[in-house]
């Protein structure tokens, strides 16, 4: 009973606190205190409980290492000239009206490459808001696009932490999950690709584009070394560099760049790099300015209070009445629609996808009778549902990288898409137990293993 309360009074804090408006930092910090009390309230000692999250908040070092160098490489990328370049070119090369599919499919390229949905926000999120904003294409789209596409190649790359993490949290094969995942991803991504041509056809114009890639000629030097940090990102992830590593490298290059090239001061750049590039000209600031080490300190402090949770979890055992609960409303029920429920509720408590990932796993490992089956329903949900989730990091990094609207949440058209899909088969599949054998079925990724009679002859 304790459990459910404190974990209801949390879910209660966030939801409140969002519709106040209150900062999220401070949300999670009146939740770890929550967590702490309810700790101590189980008489596990107060030194214990911190070491368990200082350990847990230990795991998170690379993704903490992540958000400085992309808030640097933002502020890099703008002073450089890289993204005046690009959103310049861009404007002769694509339609208006196909800026918000372009947006969503450079994306989805980009995520597959790097593995990183952060990644992907920092270098090409940047670049394609920036884009929109010189074609007059709806912002909010556009920002739902990054969102989903920075997710699509996070949920199904090789490289991708996400993807690795729920490959050894099932014992599965990485590279099995991911063919699954591409094709039960295939429906929900061609219809997400009609939905973004359709939203792109409220874009004002090319006037618009023409007029801000001449005060950005006038601005910057668009010669082809301007674009070389953006292309260095590119070649090292399709050599599959570490993403740390290449954002570094691709740093370095902006730095010498915004030196040797748009004739920026070496004293100038530390204080650039920390706090971002800002220009006087009105036609160019809403465009290039942003950026900095500083404009990520949010995010930053959001995941490391947020990363203490798992450890005070698993030390105080809060979760462990839940996994019984979860199993038999699975069972009654269809098991992707029990991890799609838990999913959402793990979501809005962890507050970043790779504890949600942990947390779903733990309390759905009863609910499919074979690790690849859950393996594929916590791709299809917990991955994809944590960044719908307005006050989870996975939501809040991209759009700050970005610079795109908090409501952009809601034309994430292919987050939403893929759970619901994966829903309508699960439900299909109830009803036909045989579906799994068929050859539609494994075109869409299922498997004879994913026969729901199976799981109940385990049950």
């Amino acid at each position: 009973m304790a459990e459910t309360a404190t974990l209801g009074v949390f879910a209660g804090m966030l939801v409140a606190g969002t519709a106040m408006s209150i900062p999220l930092v401070a949300i999670l910090a009146a939740g770890l205190a929550l967590f702490l009390a309810y700790g101590i309230r189980r008489r596990v000692r107060l030194p214990e409980l911190l070491r368990a999250g200082a350990s847990s908040m230990r795991s998170v070092a690379s993704m903490l290492a992540l958000f400085v160098v992309a808030g640097a490489l933002a502020a890099a990328w703008r002073a450089s000239g890289t993204i005046a370049a690009i959103v310049s070119w861009s404007s002769s090369l694509i339609q208006p009206s196909a800026a918000v599919l372009a947006a969503f499919l450079l994306c989805c390229l980009m995520s597959l490459l790097m593995g990183t949905a952060f990644g992907t926000a920092a270098t090409m999120g940047v670049i394609c808001m920036a884009v929109s904003h010189a074609m007059g294409a709806n912002e909010l789209a556009t920002g739902g696009a990054v969102l989903a596409g920075c997710y699509f190649g996070d949920r199904c790359s090789p490289l991708s932490g996400s993807a690795i993490l729920v490959s050894k949290l099932t014992g599965t094969s990485l590279y099995d999950n991911v063919r699954r995942m591409l094709r039960t991803g295939l429906v929900p991504f061609l219809v997400a690709c009609v939905a973004y041509l359709a939203m792109g056809m409220q874009a004002k114009g090319g006037a618009n584009a023409a007029g801000v890639a001449a005060a950005l000629a006038d601005k910057f030097s668009l010669s082809w070394l301007a674009i070389l940090p953006a292309v260095l990102v590119v070649a090292l992830s399709l050599a599959h560099v570490n993403v740390l590593v290449a954002m570094a490298a691709s740093l370095g290059a902006a730095c010498m760049v915004c030196v040797g090239v748009q004739g920026v001061s070496p004293a100038e750049l530390p204080q650039l790099l920390v706090f971002g590039y800002h220009v006087a000209d009105p036609a160019v600031a809403p465009l290039i300015d942003g950026g900095g080490v500083v404009s990520m300190a949010n995010v930053t402090l959001v995941v490391a209070i947020s990363s203490t949770y798992a450890g005070i979890f698993k030390k105080t055992g809060l979760l462990d009445g839940a996994v019984g609960l979860v199993t038999g409303f699975s069972r009654k029920s269809t098991p992707f629609i029990g991890v799609l429920a838990t999913s959402v509720v793990s979501c809005m408590v962890a507050c970043n996808q790779t504890l949600a990932i942990m947390l779903t796993d733990q309390l759905c490992r009863r609910t499919e009778n074979n690790g690849s089956a859950l393996a594929l329903d916590l791709e299809n949900s917990v991955v994809i549902v944590s960044p719908l989730v307005p006050w989870s990091i996975s939501n809040v990094a991209v759009l700050s990288s970005v610079g795109a609207p908090a409501l952009s949440i809601v034309t994430a058209t292919f987050c939403y898409l893929l759970p619901l899909w994966t829903l309508a088969i699960s439900v299909w599949q109830r009803r036909r137990p045989e579906f799994p054998d068929s050859r539609p079925a494994q075109l869409l990724g299922l498997t004879p293993a994913d026969d729901v009679r199976r799981i109940r002859a385990a049950a």
